[in-house]
């Protein structure tokens, strides 16, 4: 395996023929200092290293230093929307995901990367300026709020080449078209546990059952991740059964940044049009219970990581829900034995902990 220090240019891609025994170029990521001023970069992680891969080198898989277990890793395609209409990767064994780089400069799709302690891969298109996409996965400040933050763990890149879509070809992963229309999307991130594993099954079943309007609210939204879990695996399965029910997921927040931040997400995840974004003070009881009244089909109403006392004690006591009505909590928890990967809040402060009430 060759071994490189600091930065190596190549005026020619990296790998120009097909060569199925080519073995993996290992590179660290260091900081050069003949730039000018006007053009430094930001500061990266001194740990930043990864190897430059083939398509087969990938699909073989990666073996993490963590664990010394083999693995094949997520891969996310950083080319135009343009380019991967034309070709691209299919593989329903493995977790692929089109986020196009510039969408991730601009903020649009950044909320759709894993969590920083994830390993995965990325294929770099044959136009893209390596320096930018190393300032941006492994800079350790972040670039609107100048805070220091982990880089995110790029452990094997693919350079876009001829011999990428030969492989392709030849492992029968090479597609072409828009096949986003097929849910649920591939994710690099995961939505709340209790969603996931508890509250989605229930509200599958209620689904089921019921004939109604199906409304679902997320109070506290956020970055609307969980929001977009539901309306995905919820949409899925009224195209499953040929449904004609109306299933919407309100997603409510006091900040009029996270609308910002959800609206896109929920776009691009194909489920904008099963989703509303609503700017709302949660600790105003009076507006609150004005749109519980004012909402036909309210099935469900869950807060995750929004510990508001008040409201949960109104929800839970007072407020006009409908008999059957779903009321779910999760604040900073996991299941018992589960591993705790986040820096905030320290394992310490979480808590096992489900909450349900049915009202």
């Amino acid at each position: 395996m060759e071994k490189y220090i600091g930065r190596k240019i190549h005026h020619q891609p990296l790998f120009t023929s097909h060569n199925s025994q080519l073995t993996a170029t290992t590179r660290t990521v260091m900081e050069t200092s003949s730039q000018s001023p006007a053009s430094k970069r930001p500061k990266l992680s001194t740990e930043a290293t990864y190897d430059e891969v083939t398509l087969q080198k990938w699909q073989q898989g990666y073996t993490s230093s963590s664990n010394n277990d083999q693995t094949r890793l997520p891969l996310i395609d950083l080319r135009s929307k343009d380019a991967h209409a034309k070709n691209h990767l299919n593989d329903a064994s493995s977790t692929i995901v089109h986020l196009p780089f510039d969408d991730l400069l601009s903020g649009e799709r950044s909320c759709e990367l894993p969590p920083r302690h994830v390993e995965f891969a990325i294929i770099i298109p044959a136009d893209l300026d390596r320096n930018q996409v190393e300032d941006f996965f492994f800079a350790t400040c972040s670039k609107a709020t100048s805070q220091s933050r982990k880089p995110w763990l790029v452990r094997q890149v693919v350079q876009e080449t001829n011999a990428v879509w030969e492989d392709a070809t030849s492992l029968e992963m090479l597609s072409s078209g828009d096949d986003a229309h097929i849910l649920p999307l591939p994710r690099l991130w995961k939505p709340d546990q209790m969603v996931e594993k508890i509250l989605f099954p229930l509200l599958k079943q209620k689904l089921h059952v019921e004939k109604d309007d199906f409304v679902v609210w997320d109070l506290g939204s956020g970055a609307g991740r969980d929001v977009s879990f539901l309306a995905e695996e919820l949409k899925h399965q009224t195209q499953l059964e040929n449904s004609s029910r109306k299933v919407k997921i309100v997603g409510f927040d006091n900040h009029k940044g996270s609308s910002r931040r959800s609206l896109p997400l929920w776009k691009n995840r194909m489920v904008g049009d099963v989703t509303e974004s609503r700017l709302l003070n949660l600790k105003n009881i009076i507006l609150l219970e004005e749109g519980i009244r004012e909402e036909n089909g309210l099935a469900c109403v869950y807060a995750i990581r929004y510990l508001n006392r008040r409201m949960i004690d109104y929800i839970a006591t007072d407020a006009p829900l409908k008999s059957g009505c779903l009321f779910a909590m999760s604040h900073f928890c996991k299941e018992a034995g589960a591993e705790w990967n986040w820096d905030h809040p320290k394992v310490r402060n979480c808590r096992v902990m489900y909450s349900y009430f049915s009202i």
